[in-house]
């Protein structure tokens, strides 16, 4: 049977359409948010890597509430990614902390430890029961280990893999 370009074309335009859509879902499906839970000391400290969130305009999606100055979506490298950690003792949420976050990226050879100037943040129209520390930042490609500390004196570890 022989198709003609008439029906050929638009055949064709669909297929490339489905085939473009079907990439463009893979490479979303592998920037799934980091979302994992451990203990340091008596908190219970949840890492969550998430895509860069707002913190001003009509609607940004976060409110500072102290620590370091929130890094907007604007600058030389715009940041990608919002690594937060939410804090609970007991069941509730920690609204005020000492929260220190260090990360690194890992591979053949181990990063140095950065710094992450950490922030004291709740969502916008969630009010401070939703308080949790962090910042947005740059992250590329890769695999990445994430120390945080609370108070000084607890520490947990994680470890997650960005995609790419």
């Amino acid at each position: 049977m022989k198709i003609n370009r008439v029906h050929f074309y638009p055949i064709l335009a669909v297929a490339l359409i489905f085939a473009f859509g079907g990439l463009c879902a893979v490479g979303t499906a592998q920037d799934k948010p980091v979302s994992k839970t451990a203990k340091a000391g008596e908190y219970s400290v949840t890492l969550k890597v998430l895509p860069a969130e707002s913190f001003t305009g009509p609607h940004h999606a976060m409110v500072h509430n102290g620590g370091a100055a929130a890094v907007t979506l604007k600058g030389a490298e715009a940041p990608n990614h919002h690594l937060v950690v939410f804090i609970e003792k007991n069941g509730a949420p920690v609204e005020h902390a000492n929260v220190r976050i260090e990360y690194r990226e890992l591979g053949s050879m181990k990063g140095t430890w950065e710094n992450l100037p950490v922030a004291r943040m709740y969502v916008a129209g969630k009010g401070v029961k939703t308080t949790h520390y962090g910042n947005n930042l740059h992250l590329a490609p890769g695999k990445y280990e994430a120390r945080v500390t609370v108070n000084g004196k607890s520490t947990a570890t994680y470890r997650f893999a960005i995609g790419g």
